[in-house]
């Protein structure tokens, strides 16, 4: 499973602000309804930019990194 990107995430926020079902809103950015509804559901009230700095601090504490460490480099 990919991530959701911002833009993803913000026509996710439009898409619920005007009543849009999960499974239609699925269709439109082409992604499972699993993942829409997981989306969803981690962000009380769901905003976009709360719901992306989320994922970004998950992320982050999974280990995935945006830079290249210099001990990871060495290796």
């Amino acid at each position: 499973m990919t991530s959701l990107s911002s833009q993803e995430r913000t026509v996710i926020q439009t898409l619920l602000e005007l009543n849009y079902s999960v499974r239609a809103i699925a269709r439109f950015i082409n992604r499972s309804p699993a993942t829409v509804s997981v989306e969803i559901h981690q962000v009380t009230s769901y905003k976009a930019e709360i719901a992306h700095a989320l994922a970004l601090k998950k992320r982050h504490l999974r280990g995935r990194h945006d830079t290249l460490t210099p001990a990871i480099a060495v290796f």
